[in-house]
């Protein structure tokens, strides 16, 4: 066996795979290194882009950049903090409906003409009605952008750009979503609260509580059935107050909080201090962990 030619070739293999994490590196501080001076030289870079906006919250995960219009978005690189995109248009070529759910910044490096349509397909972008045309290369700022879809209209030019996108607490996207579960448990509207969970979420209630005993949940009916539909036959009037909610690392959200209710078998009153841990991946709550006061509520349930 020849181990020496073996050797050579992932040798080889490595140096490829630094040379790729270099030359992301490269473009990576070449966009925020232009950024910066164009910021400097108080340029306008934003071309007057307007983009129909909304709450990400709302927008399908099925229809994320990387899901709906996968020949356009290759991913670079992706952690907790950002992900880096590769896109590209080939000449004439429509992207499909997508939609990017964090700020981005943007160093576009190669454009002709394109138009920008909404979701219903609406033209909220035309490069051929700018006073002057696009200056390459330069880079923009992104809010998130709803639903969306580009038209290359060159016939020879593709268009080429690398998008690295803010995953950060301004965005307030996971926020966002578990504030709007809150919000729809407490007007009563079961369709919206479930509607922000994931098929497949993992529910599991604090240890030592009664609804412990079905844990885990699995899905949104198992939730509604095995939690929610039952606190009826023990309380009165309960509500969740003093809602604190707290962007974490890794996807998550912290809330603090006090249930607040009367047990409809003894008529005391809960008032109790509890946390929610929040898991949230593409843009629907995928996990929930109970901690509470058990003690308490086991007083409660005492008939």
């Amino acid at each position: 066996m020849n181990f020496s030619n073996k050797n050579d070739k992932h040798k080889t293999k490595n140096r490829n795979s630094v040379s790729k994490v270099s030359q992301l590196i490269v473009t990576l501080i070449l966009v925020f290194t232009i950024n910066l001076v164009c910021l400097g030289q108080d340029k306008n870079t934003d071309y007057n882009i307007i983009y129909k906006t909304g709450n990400p919250a709302d927008w399908p995960a099925e229809l994320d950049a990387v899901v709906a219009a996968p020949n356009n978005h290759k991913i670079l690189l992706e952690n907790d903090q950002v992900r880096v995109l590769e896109v590209t248009l080939a000449p004439g070529e429509i992207e499909n409906l997508h939609h990017h759910k964090w700020q981005s910044t943007l160093y576009i490096q190669e454009a002709g003409d394109f138009t920008d349509s909404d979701s219903e397909g609406n033209i909220i972008f035309d490069t051929r009605k700018l006073d002057e045309p696009l200056q390459m290369p330069f880079v923009m700022h992104k809010e998130p952008e709803a639903p969306h879809t580009v038209t290359n209209l060159s016939k020879t030019a593709s268009i080429r750009l690398i998008r690295v996108e803010i995953k950060t607490p301004t965005t307030n996207q996971n926020v966002q979503i578990v504030d709007k579960l809150y919000k729809s448990l407490a007007k009563g509207d079961i369709p919206a609260l479930l509607g922000t969970m994931d098929a497949n979420i993992v529910w599991n209630e604090a240890e030592g509580n009664a609804l412990a005993i079905g844990n885990p949940y699995i899905g949104p009916d198992a939730v509604l059935n095995g939690v929610f539909a039952k606190l009826p036959n023990d309380f009165e009037n309960f509500r969740v107050e003093n809602i604190v909610l707290t962007e974490m690392s890794k996807n998550q959200v912290l809330a603090t909080l006090r249930y607040k209710a009367t047990s409809v078998h003894n008529g005391k009153k809960l008032d109790a201090q509890a946390a929610h841990l929040w898991t949230v991946s593409n843009g629907k709550i995928i996990a929930f962990q109970q901690y509470i006061d058990t003690k308490q509520l086991d007083e409660m349930m005492k008939k």
